[in-house]
């Protein structure tokens, strides 16, 4: 398998600064937050004022937290088992064995979404422009509650 960096499977809330990607969700994302980073496939990590760290899902909708804090959230980002669940680093790996590559302000998008398909097409994934994967998502996603 493909030897991973931390680029491959996670894009720093740094590099992400000023691209509305919350103001996608205005029915799922509420309050104030701060963005940490999102998994490679565009899944958000924002950390709460009480310091406890969520995951907006992008392929399934929906907001859960993650940890109760952003030191256990470090720990569970260094953590192999966690990384497969939550990153998808199998995925990332196969896609980098493919000659899928993306930049830094890019997720892997899958065309069509998997709610539209069922199921992950892996063979129909490709990279996407952060905002736009995150509209096509939240059109699809995003609902009142």
């Amino acid at each position: 398998m493909t030897r991973l960096s931390w680029r491959d499977i996670f894009v720093d809330g740094a590099i992400l600064e000023g691209i509305p990607l919350a103001q996608q969700w205005p029915h799922t994302l509420g309050g104030r937050l701060r963005l940490i980073g999102a998994s490679a496939f565009g899944d958000l990590f924002f950390e709460r004022p009480d310091g406890s760290v969520e995951k907006l899902d992008v392929l399934e909708g929906g907001v859960r937290k993650i940890s109760s804090s952003f030191q256990e959230f470090g720990s569970l980002m260094n953590n192999p088992t966690w990384q497969a669940e939550s990153l998808l680093t199998e995925g990332v790996a196969l896609l980098l064995e493919r000659g899928v590559h993306r930049e830094d302000a890019q997720f892997f998008a899958f065309a069509p979404h998997p709610v539209l398909a069922n199921k992950i097409l892996w063979d129909r994934v490709m990279p996407m422009d952060a905002v736009v994967w995150h509209s096509i998502c939240a059109q699809l996603l995003d609902r009142p509650a």
